[in-house]
């Protein structure tokens, strides 16, 4: 198939598979989607009648809302007790505070302390945060905004360890869904694990009474156990933010459990439950109404747990639903000097205006967020905390903590910005060595695979930067300028550079053609099938007789026969000439596996990212491993031709710090821009790897085969030959213009040199500048002082200051 077709047809299928589906839905869907919004209305309605204490699993008070129902068999008997955990982890923060003596002494236990409050029935109630009374005069310096990435270890509660998982019958709990697995998803359990929580309450509507304050978050969930062999499970949670205790409760919500319409009913206290469930009558309602709006497709709610996954709409399956109780610690101020205890607050607070809306203020430390949590599966019936003091030491974990977005960003663009640097170190060292190697000689050295690699290095960088410019939109500025850093080093510097050895090596490849060639000899000559056998057929009559004789030279018509014999030159050139067409042709198919090489190893890194992690970890080690082999393909032609100084020290010494200082960097430090599990054994591995290549690299400008065994190289040309007297007799290695010399007094001088007691001078046939050659006795003339003379000639490299071909110049 011809190229535009190949092109068109792929066009086709991107165009195909990127356009939206724009077909309404069937009748069938829309009864669907109208009867959720009826439950969904219902739900809300169920919410806003109730009251705190409405559901109670021990006294046996249930909801007529999925999950809360009786028949459903969640273990709700837990309920009370995780409860009284996430209030005693909050306690336990109103303790740490008072120690400071900044606050007035905390019973311990969460009371009712601030303004009044009015519930859904307009009676007043005291607001039960955790916070300390408003006469004391002293707020707990909690962040206002937890938009945020926090990391940690969890490990399973004892609460509920004893208790068998609940048995569910799915189709009585959502008769409407059919799942095609019973196995359920997200289920933990292992003892133990890491997870990761990104917290987002940018875009989240609020709700303010007096001076209580609760907003709407969104959290995105990865939590994975011992033995998980990929990264987890993956799940959104929707809640809110109680912004004066520091306390945040997240649940998720699906066809099983309608987790954002019981939200309330699981807070820790009467005033948590009516802030939550005015925020949350509001919030909803907004969100029905935009459902109602006729959409083209159907999608998930948008309080929904799975990430936007439309497998989740055509084949269900059943998943653990979480709820999560989160509470804020206090920041360590330690490198702040603040004089009074009030004013941490304040200082918390400007620290969050300086980074939602930097003015160049600056602030020794900005204090990471720190929160410690209480995780419950109502339907798998299991319990988590986070792993940190006081049950645990520090030193094996200190619950969840991590940046906020904004330092987090920061951070990005640090590490972007250096790593744009090395870039442009990694570009200065490679401009300065091609115009060390540019002449027709020095390219010859150069292993074209090892520019290679690391012009292929530079385009993964490219497009690994570009694709991530376009997801982070606060970074893109940056990633886009190293990602043009790379552009150039790899389609501008590194591609010229990789066709002009491409070029200069065109008659080393040609000519081991031809050797392959003369090794496995065939025959063109025509056969023909006869009742005798096979046979030749016979020349043609117009055939050219090959003769001994001279062939008879004719004349053009326009008499000129030097352009005739280039036509007949050019015209008779064998397959593996160099024409212009050829080269032209070798260079397009240069430049067409180059980048589909790149971009076929883009694509499976790519798709890695999805195999199980010790595959996903192997690929990426051998990746890397092979990536720091660059220099191998040119030690091994500075095996094969024998050569000398092919890269500058410089170029090589560089190129090899600047391009481990990012796989270092990911490999040893814990809380990288990434988040990649660090393995410093492999990051000692390859540096130990880059400098053993670099030192038999260096050590190869002595001798470029000390290494390699007599006989396992093929002979190659000495251009550093020691010059004996005995050659002026024997016309072996001496230069032209000395051998031809002819003399009866041994102590005059031939044209081009002038003989002294250790040595000659030449003329450098490049410069024509004098060249102090050193030349050994003949054994006949001076037996005794030759090796002393060639001793001396090793010792300071003398024979290092000339070389020989056919005459003797300059290295």
């Amino acid at each position: 198939m011809d190229t535009p077709r190949v092109v068109l047809l792929i066009f086709l299928i991107i165009f195909l598979l990127a356009t939206p589906d724009t077909q309404r839905n069937s009748p069938t869907q829309q009864f669907d989607v109208q009867q959720d919004l009826q439950e969904q209305r219902l739900a809300l309605t169920l919410l806003n009648s109730s009251s705190y204490g409405d559901f109670e699993a021990s006294n046996e008070k249930w909801i007529n809302i999925t999950g809360l129902r009786k028949e459903d068999g969640y273990a709700w008997d837990l309920l009370p007790k995780i409860q009284a955990k996430a209030k005693e982890q909050s306690n336990k923060v109103l303790e740490s505070w008072s120690l400071i003596g900044k606050s007035h002494a905390v019973s311990g236990e969460i009371r009712d302390s601030y303004g009044p409050v009015e519930t859904a029935h307009g009676a007043p109630l005291e607001f039960a945060n955790g916070s300390l009374p408003n006469g004391s005069g002293h707020l707990i310096p909690f962040y206002q905004n937890i938009t945020g990435i926090l990391r940690g270890h969890w490990i399973r509660s004892m609460i509920g360890s004893e208790r068998q998982p609940p048995i569910l019958n799915t189709t009585v709990i959502s008769p409407s869904t059919l799942y095609l697995s019973k196995e359920y998803r997200r289920n933990v359990t292992g003892h133990t694990g890491d997870v990761q929580l990104k917290l987002d309450e940018k875009r989240g509507e609020s709700l303010q009474i007096g001076g209580n304050a609760v907003r709407e978050v969104r959290a995105e969930m990865i939590i994975k156990d011992e033995r998980s062999s990929d990264d987890g499970w993956e799940f959104v949670l929707h809640g809110v933010h109680y912004l004066e205790s520091g306390g945040v409760l997240l649940t998720t919500s699906g066809e099983r459990f309608s987790g954002i319409f019981a939200l309330p009913h699981f807070a820790r206290s009467e005033a948590e439950f009516s802030l939550a469930q005015r925020l949350l009558n509001r919030t909803l309602m907004s969100s029905i109404i935009r459902q109602e709006t006729p959409s083209s497709s159907p999608s998930l709610p948008p309080w929904s747990s799975s990430l936007n996954n439309p497998t989740d709409l055509l084949f269900p399956t059943p998943h653990c639903e979480y709820i999560v109780y989160l509470q804020q610690h206090i920041p360590d101020f330690s490198a702040i000097t603040i004089p009074g205890g009030s004013e941490y607050f304040a200082s918390l607070k400007d620290i969050e205006e300086e980074l939602r809306t930097p003015t160049g203020a600056h602030f020794n430390q900005i204090p990471e967020m720190k929160m410690s949590a209480v995780v419950f599966s109502p339907d798998c019936g299991f319990v988590l905390e986070s792993k940190g003091p006081p049950e645990y030491a520090q030193r094996e974990g200190d619950h969840w903590r991590g940046p906020k977005l904004e330092r987090y960003l920061n951070y990005v663009k640090h590490c972007v910005l250096a790593f744009a640097f090395i870039v442009n170190g990694q570009l200065i060292l490679l401009k300065r060595q091609m115009a060390n190697s540019s002449t027709p000689s020095t390219r010859s050295r150069l292993s074209f695979y090892t520019i290679a690699a690391l012009a292929l290095g530079d385009g993964l960088i490219c497009l690994s930067l570009a694709l991530v410019s376009m997801l982070i939109s606060a970074t893109s500025l940056i990633m886009m300028t190293t990602s043009f850093f790379s552009f150039l080093g790899v389609s501008f510097f590194g591609m010229k550079f990789l066709m002009d050895i491409w070029t200069v090596q065109a008659p080393e490849r040609q000519e081991a053609d031809r050797r392959a060639a003369a090794d496995n000899p065939t025959t063109n000559t025509a056969t023909i099938i006869t009742p005798a056998g096979a046979d030749t057929l016979p020349l043609p009559v117009t055939a050219r007789r090959t003769t001994d004789n001279d062939p008879a030279v004719i004349l053009p018509p326009d008499q000129d026969i030097e352009a005739t014999e280039n036509e007949e030159t050019t015209t008779n050139q064998p397959s593996g000439g160099i024409t212009i067409g050829s080269a032209r042709r070798e260079m397009g198919a240069l430049y067409s596996r180059f980048y589909l090489t790149m971009t076929c190893v883009f694509l499976v890194s790519l798709y890695a990212v999805t195999w199980p992690i010790v595959v996903r970890s192997i690929y990426i080690n051998c990746l890397a491993f092979g990536y720091l082999s660059m220099w191998i393909p040119q030690i091994h032609r500075n095996v094969i031709r024998n050569c000398r100084k092919a890269l500058r020290r410089e170029f090589v010494v560089g190129q090899s710090i600047l391009r481990l200082i990012p796989l270092v960097y990911f490999y040893t430090i814990e809380d990288n821009l990434l988040f990649i599990e660090p393995d410093p054994y492999a990051a000692y591995l390859f540096m130990s790897w880059v400098w053993i290549q670099v030192s038999v690299l260096l050590s190869q400008e002595i001798n470029p085969r000390w290494f390699v065994p007599s006989g396992w190289a093929p002979p190659a040309y000495n251009y550093y030959p020691i010059l004996r007297e005995d050659d002026e007799e024997s016309g072996n290695s001496m230069p032209i213009g000395f051998t031809h010399a002819t003399t009866d007094d041994p102590g005059a001088s031939t044209p081009g040199e002038s003989k002294q007691s250790s040595g000659r001078i030449f003329d450098c046939a490049i410069c024509m500048q004098n060249i102090d050659v050193p030349v050994l006795p003949s054994n006949q003339a001076d037996s005794e002082a030759a090796p002393s003379l060639g001793a001396s000639l090793f010792s300071n490299n003398s024979w290092r200051a000339y070389m020989v071909s056919f005459r003797i110049f300059h290295p």
